[in-house]
């Protein structure tokens, strides 16, 4: 059996795409006011979350402040096998259910009449595809964790009329992840396919380093034009592959399947992260109204190979195309002040995928979606809350019978609610 380099190729394979495609799902809900207008609030920020949404945005909060919260996000995920899939034909799946978490905090601080530093923490990238038991994909992968943490300083400057702002951030980013999958292999004395090892890829914590920039302009006392960008970056993971036997109750087969298992052993690989461009515009002309609309440019065609190297056994070092596209995201959001203390909120958002069809696979079944908005702000003194609830619909993916994993149908909705809580000093 030429078993050993099957498996240990595939199941790096699903590591590594794991942590790509984990990264391809990025989480722009970074504060509960922005969330609330579908995060069409780059010509906006004007709240600490503004570190992430556009940096030179603190440059006009005059006060010290702290804001923290979180977004939970729950995910409904279905397959349904392609009838033409001799594999996947009549079979059902759906995700585990979780509740992903991410956290976010900022805080500024005015410096005399025109600058103010600040400092963001949130988690941009991540989230994970858990597929309950029993999965036919349990092949491709079972279980996908990828988790980041991304910390920024930040200083802004606005001129003395406020009408321009720039600022800047350095970005640290840490990263991880963590993956299960089976392996299957057809029994010699049964002619039946049996699971005969897990696959268990788990690193260490990477770091990297990067920046952001932005601008905030506002020509008239009713109309803001803003952009901000987000600096690519290249993350270095180092991990450790451990190759699980599942006996199968045949001891002639089991030892034909142990001698035929790769030894565990680290691997290396470089996950690119993408730079993202958000730009927009708001207005302020209708009384108690603001409005505002922004396009967001993410290069995800920087994702173009995977490169995995092993330590042990460099002849299985890994070079696989994934050829990703460049992608937009659209996002319309609105601002009603209600009354002295009180803010409602709605948007809309449609936000396109970066995978092509032939990447389509239960380690990340993306697809292009719609999502709407409402929010809810109050302000009682020096404090403040924020808080938004987002449903968002993936349309339908079909793999289209090209896929090399399992070939289907994917449906999957997610509801994001955020809520963040501040206090001026």
């Amino acid at each position: 059996m030429r078993f050993s380099r099957f498996l240990l190729v595939t199941a790096v394979t699903c590591l590594v795409s794991g942590v790509a495609f984990g990264s391809g799902f990025s989480i722009f809900e970074q504060g509960a006011k922005a969330s609330g207008m579908a995060g069409a609030f780059v010509a906006t920020a004007d709240d600490p979350s503004a570190i992430f949404y556009n940096v030179a945005g603190i440059a006009q909060q005059r006060q010290m402040t702290i804001l923290a919260g979180a977004t939970f996000i729950n995910f409904n995920n279905e397959f349904e096998g392609d009838a033409n899939d001799p594999f996947a034909a009549g079979t059902t799946g759906q995700f585990d259910r979780h509740l992903f978490i991410p956290p976010n905090g900022y805080a500024i601080i005015p410096i005399g009449t025109n600058l103010t530093f600040g400092v963001g923490m949130f988690s941009n990238y991540g989230l994970r595809t858990d597929w309950e038991d029993p999965w036919v994909g349990r092949f491709s992968s079972r279980d996908v964790n990828l988790k980041t943490v991304t910390l920024e300083p930040a200083l802004a400057w606005q001129n003395g009329t406020g009408s321009v702002a720039v600022g800047a951030g350095l970005q640290y980013r840490r990263g991880r992840v963590t993956l299960s999958r089976n392996q299957a292999a057809i029994n010699p004395f049964t002619g039946r396919i049996v699971d005969v090892a897990n696959a268990y890829l788990s690193s260490e914590w990477g770091s990297e380093y990067g920046w952001s920039a932005g601008v905030l302009l506002k020509p008239t006392p009713t109309l803001r034009i803003g952009a901000n960008y987000h600096a690519p970056m290249d993350l270095e993971l180092e991990g450790d592959a451990d190759f699980i036997q599942i006996p199968t109750g045949n001891a002639q087969f089991d030892a034909i399947v142990g001698a035929g298992l790769p030894p565990d052993q680290g691997i290396t690989t470089t996950i690119p992260f993408p730079a993202t461009l958000s730009v927009g515009i708001a207005t302020s002309a209708i009384a108690t109204w603001d409005i505002e609309f922004d396009i967001t440019h993410t290069t995800w065609s920087r994702f173009e190979t995977l490169l995995v190297e092993f330590d042990q056994t460099p002849a299985n070092n890994l070079n696989r195309p994934q050829n990703w596209e460049d992608t937009f995201s659209y996002r319309l959001g609105a601002n009603k002040r209600a009354t002295e203390n009180v803010d409602i909120r709605l948007g809309l958002v449609f936000d396109e995928n970066p995978q092509p069809v032939e990447a389509v696979s239960p380690l990340l079944p993306d697809a292009d979606r719609i999502g709407a908005t409402m929010g809810l702000g109050f302000r009682h003194g020096p404090f403040i809350f924020d808080a938004s609830a987002m449903f968002l619909h993936f349309q339908d993916r079909s793999t289209e019978g090209v896929s090399e994993d399992i070939n289907g149908t994917y449906r999957t909705n997610a509801n994001l609610y955020s809520v963040n809580l501040g206090y001026r000093f």
